[in-house]
């Protein structure tokens, strides 16, 4: 079992699968001062507490009517601060809160803290492994993609690569932990979309835009990998039909190789992609493209490398971007993966990054070997 160092270089978001809504489940609180504004995470039991039981119908009246929180809160109870109702308090950086928004939550431990799971990491590791090395053992995937369903799909390439089935699948023998930050590592961003569209000067569009809670950049924290060759070894030599734990990653420096290889390869495509975009809102999102660039670079080989994981990591980050190079992509893989897709002919796939509102890019971290 090796520790396993992880900085957030970018905003990442993991959700918890909640959607709050703003002056039911939050409210805004202001310090002038200081040009801060938090969103403050609404505790029914404090509210409780402070108006009484008996006006509890008071209270759902007003929920009912969109009465602002705060001003009902401090009608009941006026000599309450903002810490006797709320549970928590959140540095926000949208510039303007509207009465519609819903906030996004990351997923918390029973301690309240942020982190991401052990899962979203093995996801993201997994997927990386299968876009490196699909392409080496699995010669013709084309003629794989496609289900008994007619739907495009990896899960036989995966059987191939990994085993036939999840008793068998050599992932098991990985073993990644949760990775638990503090909680003041939160903030509160507004996601938006930079869509290439042909008639479009400016490719940000903020008509969908959300609220959405992220452990912020440059936030450390560390969890535990293992790869027990040793568990594999007995298998194999018992004859289990495990899948095959490729000297590729068969070992943390092997695996971070990888990584870093494959995180290199698709940030340096997605730079190529976007070179002749000159539009509003591509400079941002390539200039955070050539920063990633330069610390995946700068990564040493075999103990460090960079990831994607998370929210708004984009089509290509999840998937690896390896179907791109399939005979069948344009005619099968891009009409299943995007809804209506003969409304968009012309158009590159996929033609939407997900950004927030100051043209920052989400979801990278980088691993590092604790010495």
């Amino acid at each position: 079992m090796s520790k396993i160092n992880i900085k957030t270089l970018t905003s990442v978001h993991i959700g918890s699968g909640n959607m709050l809504q703003y002056n039911y489940d939050f409210a805004i609180t202001h310090i002038p001062s200081k040009e801060q504004t938090f969103i403050r995470i609404l505790d029914d039991r404090k509210i409780l507490n402070l108006i009484g039981v008996e006006r509890l119908q008071d209270w759902v009246r007003g929920i009912e009517r969109n009465k602002d929180t705060k001003e009902m809160i401090n009608g009941f109870a006026p000599n309450a601060k903002p810490d006797d109702y709320s549970k928590k308090k959140i540095e926000c950086f949208a510039d303007k809160i509207n009465p519609t928004d819903s906030l996004k939550e990351c997923i918390h431990d029973g301690r309240g803290l942020p982190y991401i799971p052990g899962s979203s990491i093995k996801g993201a590791i997994r997927t990386a492994v299968l876009a490196s090395l699909v392409g080496k053992y699995v010669p013709n995937a084309e003629n794989y993609i496609i289900n008994g369903r007619g739907k495009a799909s990896a899960s036989e390439i995966e059987q191939i690569l990994f085993g036939n089935d999840p008793t068998k699948d050599v992932f098991k023998f990985i073993r990644v932990g949760d990775a638990f930050f503090s909680d003041e590592s939160e903030i509160v961003i507004r996601l938006m979309n930079l869509n290439i569209r042909n008639s479009k000067g400016d490719l940000k569009d903020l008509s969908k835009s959300q609220l959405i809670d992220v452990i912020r950049e440059q936030e450390s924290s560390s969890f535990n990998l293992t790869i027990d060759d040793n568990k594999y070894d007995f298998a194999v030599s018992h004859h289990a039909m495990v899948g095959n734990l490729r000297v590729e990653f068969n070992n943390i420096n092997n695996l971070f190789t990888l990584i870093n290889d494959h995180s290199l390869s698709l940030v340096s495509e997605e730079i190529n992609r976007w070179a002749d975009i000159d539009k509003t809102g591509a400079e941002d999102y390539v200039d955070n493209m050539k920063t990633i660039l330069d610390q995946i670079n700068a990564c040493q080989k075999g103990k460090e490398c960079v990831l994607r994981i998370g929210h708004a990591s984009g089509w290509r980050f999840t998937t690896g971007g390896w179907a791109e190079g399939l005979n069948n992509f344009s005619s099968t893989v891009v009409p299943q993966s995007r809804p209506k897709n003969d409304n968009y002919e012309g158009y590159v796939f996929p033609k939407t990054r997900r950004l927030d509102a100051d043209g920052d890019i989400l979801g990278f971290v980088k691993l590092s070997i604790a010495e």
